[in-house]
């Protein structure tokens, strides 16, 4: 109850926040009360109470958010009727019913350490059913990137490697994502063995495949001013066959853990800039036009151009880090996906809030403890947090309807994914 009273007065303060001076009223002058009957205090104080169990109840149903799930009956209707996920002890990829969360197909690729390490592989979906997955496998040195296909009821068909998949011996991959008429592959990649001196290897790199011709482009993070040297991948996504946007994160000290953002907001700059896939590998993203660039006093962990360019859709963090007494927090606690015009810069609104909290746990093993991932068309969203407070019970996972989160069955720490797409 106390949670739930919590979250309800966060609601009741971020409505207040909303009200301008201007449109207030004055108060109009107190007038003289009648006296009370002795029983009237109590009644309206039991009533009071009553009020305020209703509203914990209705918030409990997931009235301002999405902490429960709605009854099977209550549930909107999933808009694709698959997904493709990597469990969360990387052992195999498989195929969901998005409505149900029964396991439907089984992707034939067996997720291998290699050197030692246990890379987590990564998904992205094309168009007209087809997926993409790069993976290392037991006795091959390069971590390669599959195609194939889902049927209409959810079998696996066309299991092949992609010509120009194989990356760079040492490289690995923690983004990806696929063109409109699946020609190019955009790869972000990062050195994996760790260094006790870290050199210019420990910055991602971004990698374009032509998948007619197998070749491969490559740009690097460059770097920003004041000592902002050290870049990750955060999100890529295509607009249209000719821009790639690339979210990337430039950091003031080496993250030591390869293939994932481990900055603090404090040492931390976020840009989207938009590349040409065509033109010289080898250049640097910060050549690339500026698209969004992260606020002060905001955190920018994910953002996606929509297929004709015309969208971004962000994930934006804000607020205070909360922690526990035992570990400090890693993220702002106040979660919003915010829309953006790419052409003028301009909001177009906010299509989802979420109360993070304490956020000093990261549950899983997926590189980006906290994603957004498209379908082909743009239209329907998963929304994925892999972190969690002191008690790691407040992870979440599922897709965006209506400003509320639908949860991706079956839900439970149990069922955390390392990576999904669909």
């Amino acid at each position: 109850m106390t949670d739930v009273l919590d979250r309800l007065t966060d609601a009741m303060n971020a409505a207040a926040s909303t009200v301008r001076e201007r449109d207030l009223r004055p108060l109009p002058a107190p007038k003289r009360r009648r006296r009370q009957p002795a029983w009237a205090a109590p009644v309206a104080a039991a009533a009071a109470m009553v009020l305020v169990i209703g509203l914990a109840v209705a918030l409990s149903h997931g009235l301002f958010g999405t902490r429960q799930p709605a009854g099977p009956g209550r549930l909107p209707a999933a808009p694709l009727p698959f997904y493709v996920t990597t469990d969360l002890s990387i052992t195999k990829v498989v195929v969901r019913s998005t409505a149900t969360g029964k396991v439907v197909a089984v992707v034939p690729v067996t997720p291998a350490e290699t050197t030692g390490v246990l890379v987590a592989p990564a998904l992205a979906t094309g168009g007209n059913g087809t997926f993409y997955l790069a993976a290392f496998q037991r006795g091959i040195a390069e971590e390669q990137i599959y195609r194939f296909r889902l049927t209409a009821g959810g079998h696996v068909t066309g299991f092949a490697r992609l010509q120009g998949g194989a990356l760079r011996p040492g490289w690995a991959v923690d983004a990806l994502a696929v063109s409109a008429n699946g020609s190019r592959i955009a790869v972000g990649a990062f050195y994996y063995p760790s260094h006790v001196n870290p050199g210019p290897e420990q910055s991602d790199q971004v990698v374009v495949i032509n998948t007619h011709t197998g070749a491969h482009r490559t740009w690097r993070g460059g770097s920003l001013a004041r000592g902002y040297n050290f870049f990750r991948v955060a999100s890529l996504s295509w607009a249209g066959d000719r821009k790639l946007a690339v979210l990337g994160q430039w950091c003031r000290a080496v993250d030591p853990n390869p293939g994932g953002e481990g900055c603090s907001r404090w040492q931390r700059q976020a840009q989207l800039r938009a590349i040409n896939p065509d033109g010289p590998g080898g250049r640097s993203v910060l050549d690339g036009r500026l698209l969004l660039r992260q606020a002060p006093r905001t955190f920018l962990a994910q953002a996606l151009a929509s297929p004709d360019g015309s969208v971004i859709t962000a994930m934006v963090l804000r607020g205070k880090i909360i922690g526990n007494p035992q570990i400090s927090g890693i993220f702002p606690a106040n979660l919003s996906v915010e829309q953006i015009s790419a052409t003028t810069g301009h909001p177009l609104g906010v299509i989802y809030r979420r109360y993070l909290g304490d956020t000093s746990m990261i549950s899983g093993t997926e590189s980006n403890p906290l994603t957004l991932i498209a379908d082909a068309t743009g239209s329907h969203l998963i929304l994925y947090g892999g972190i969690c407070g002191l008690h790691c019970n407040t992870e979440f996972n599922g897709w965006l309807d209506a400003g509320r989160l639908v949860p991706l069955l079956p839900t439970g720490f149990a069922h955390r994914e390392a990576a999904e797409a669909w």
